[in-house]
């Protein structure tokens, strides 16, 4: 009796986490976090969104000074425009070519002499290289003109993705970029959401990049999809990284909420996840 009596009382102090499984703590993380800015030292102009505000892929965030840039683009445009020596090389060619055509004639009935001939020829191909060149230079200046269309939309700062204003840090009026280290402002991606956990090789069995999964968000069961795992064991901790990808397009999910995980290997040993120490969990194992 006395020795059923210790094994009741064994029992009672069994860790849970040999009973419903191990889990681990980490928390909720944006997709992307990117910090907008300039290469250029410029002056901002105008600014077209605000912190906080919802932003699409391609939407207009910010403009810089570009008065300079509008006003060769209005002169490239109108050299580009220009077509008078082209119009008359191509003149010249026709006339020289009719000359050419004509000596021809007169040489066979032996009108014309071989060196007016050799002349001719030599006028002609005179005048098809200065239509050449007329033709390069108006490329030439189509090709200025599209180099400073490119620098008119390197004056916008434009959205890589869908996300959030984060965090502006620049004002309308003030100078940015060039040496300037700090952003004009950072965009978060909210959707989807990302959770790292720091496990132990043991713990990876069944794991695949993939593989559907359910992790706990605030007392809820989340679907989520294994995105990422390591390759390699961390030195100091000992445990892999495996990354949760769990879809967020109403953004129900907040950034920095405390997300779970747990595992169906029954054990008693105790594990740390980078964020927090490993936990038990009563809800059922996923």
């Amino acid at each position: 009796m006395r020795i059923l009596f210790f094994l009741f009382l064994l029992c009672q102090f069994i860790p849970t986490a040999a009973l419903a499984g191990r889990s681990f703590e980490t928390f909720l993380e944006p997709n992307q976090v990117v910090d907008m800015g300039s290469a250029y030292r410029d002056r901002l102009v105008s600014l077209h969104v605000k912190e906080g505000e919802q932003v699409r892929a391609g939407q207009l965030l910010a403009e810089f000074d570009s008065r300079v840039l509008e006003a060769r683009l209005e002169l490239a445009k109108t050299a580009a425009g220009f077509h008078g020596r082209i119009d008359s090389a191509r003149a010249l060619v026709r006339m020289r070519a009719s000359k050419l055509a004509m000596l021809d004639k007169l040489y066979l009935t032996g009108n014309a002499r071989p060196q007016e001939l050799e002349t001719a020829r030599t006028d002609l191909a005179m005048a098809k290289a200065q239509l050449l060149d007329a033709r390069e230079e108006k490329q030439l200046k189509e090709a200025e003109l599209s180099v400073i269309l490119a620098q008119l939309e390197e004056k916008k700062l434009i959205s890589p993705l869908d996300g959030v204003v984060l965090e502006i840090y620049k004002q309308e009026a003030e100078l940015v970029g060039g040496s300037e280290q700090e952003p004009i402002m950072t965009l978060v991606q909210l959707d989807p959401l990302l959770a790292v956990f720091h496990l132990s090789s043991t713990d990876l069995d069944g794991l695949q990049v993939g593989k559907p999964a359910m992790l706990s968000v605030s007392e809820q069961l989340i679907p989520a999809e294994i995105d990422f795992i390591s390759p390699v064991i961390e030195a100091q901790s000992g445990t892999v990284a495996v990354r949760f990808r769990l879809p967020n397009p109403d953004g129900v999910l907040l950034s920095g909420s405390r997300c779970t995980l747990t595992l169906d290997l029954p054990t008693g040993d105790p594990i740390h996840d980078r964020a927090t120490e490993s936990t038990t969990d009563q809800s059922p194992l996923q």
